[in-house]
């Protein structure tokens, strides 16, 4: 792919605030295959705009979703915590702790692939980023060191048995999916759906 075609950092932000209405619309107990695919492929085409050299489009909105998702993940409201992580990284793609945040999410969901993908990311912007590291470096002791590492620095993805997508290898078109076109999961009043009304109708 050249570089002229691939996706601005707009487009990027643009593809995780389609996925964060689309996670806070569903009430499956997984994630939907077409949502984990096109969240790998974002933080994918990600690693070809380089921390610092962009202004976020709301660093304020950013560290308003760290509070919530962080929130909604000690409660238990999974869906609720992803939705926003996602929602943050719409306001600031390269935001370690959304990236982080976001893989924790994904964890327990049982979305490992995407989790690693992340929390990789998240060490990629911040090499000194002590969760991160600590949740890939327990991640890779629990899968018999199936998972490396790697350099961080390098813009390269450590070599893991869990790799969903090969960066130089077509794998179709996220960014014109209508799936990802117009989904809005917000209630009228702006608020993220109630994670625990899906917990009462279970």
């Amino acid at each position: 792919m050249s570089e002229s075609s691939r996706p601005t950092l707009d487009e990027i932000s643009t593809v995780f605030a389609h996925l964060a209405d689309r996670v806070a619309a569903e009430r499956s107990r997984s994630l939907d295959p077409i949502i984990r695919l096109s969240l790998t492929r974002a933080v994918v085409e990600l690693k070809h705009h380089i921390p610092g050299l962009y202004e976020p489009p709301d660093a304020g909105a950013a560290a308003a979703m760290v509070t919530a998702s962080a929130d909604a993940l000690r409660r238990g409201r999974l869906r609720a915590s992803l939705s926003r992580a996602l929602r943050g990284l719409s306001f600031s793609p390269h935001h370690p702790e959304l990236h982080y945040l976001a893989a924790s999410a994904c964890l327990q969901f049982g979305a490992a692939e995407e989790a690693i993908r992340l929390l990789q990311h998240a060490l990629w912007i911040h090499p000194g980023y002590a969760p991160a590291r600590q949740d890939l470096e327990a991640l890779s002791a629990f899968h018999d060191s199936s998972i490396v590492p790697g350099d961080p620095d390098s813009g390269e993805s450590a070599l893991s048995n869990f790799e969903m997508i090969d960066p130089d290898r077509s794998q179709g078109s996220l960014w014109s999916d209508e799936d990802l076109e117009g989904w809005e999961g917000r209630s009228p009043d702006g608020e993220f759906p109630d994670d625990d009304a899906e917990d009462r109708a279970a």
